[in-house]
């Protein structure tokens, strides 16, 4: 199967046993919408490394992560903490041309120090500026990824509903440069 939009989460022992699954809750909204998706659990930085390969398939456009953040990385479920150095170790060159989208509270704070260490990492950087609940980021994403699939659609103007729909400036989007292109899902 093709997909265009892969979903990567590692949740906390919290989550866990609060049976919380937001990156799969979002997995199935987007097949509802006809959205090509996967869903992938991480719990190691070694499984995030392959999940990341993997993310390198050209038929992917959308690497979105659900996780627990902060201005300086996220927290996989064991409990290491993948600062954005370490991100960019891992993730270099799978996630050249993609949009990676984050559903972590505060990555947008830090997560533009990533192309400090490749200028071309990814295409850009979804992410949000503060705490959010899961429950809004499913709302928000949903939107997101449905305005996506339409061709006059850039990833800038998504946000911008986005913000619409949570509160103005709880999503920032975050291009490697004034040039980056963005993708249309479906197009």
């Amino acid at each position: 199967m093709s997909i265009e939009v892969l979903i990567i989460e590692s949740r906390s022992f919290g989550d866990i046993y609060n049976n919380v699954q937001e990156g799969r809750t979002l997995r199935d909204v987007l097949q509802i919408q006809n959205i090509k998706s996967d869903y992938q659990e991480v719990a190691t930085k070694e499984q995030l490394g392959k999940a990341l390969k993997r993310a390198g398939k050209d038929s992917i456009k959308y690497i979105h992560f659900s996780a627990h953040g902060a201005k300086d990385g996220f927290e996989l479920t064991n409990g290491e903490f993948i600062d954005w150095e370490s991100f960019d170790d891992i993730g270099w060159p799978n996630l050249k041309g993609k949009c990676v989208v984050f559903s972590s509270c505060d990555i947008a704070k830090g997560v533009s120090e990533v192309f400090d260490y490749h200028k071309t990492f990814c295409n850009a950087f979804v992410a949000p500026t503060r705490k959010i609940l899961w429950s809004e980021g499913i709302v928000a994403f949903s939107a997101f990824y449905h305005r996506a699939m339409k061709q006059d659609s850039t990833v800038e103007q998504d946000v911008k509903v986005m913000n619409s729909i949570t509160v103005a400036g709880t999503f920032k989007y975050i291009p490697a440069s004034p040039s980056s292109a963005t993708y249309v899902i479906g197009g």
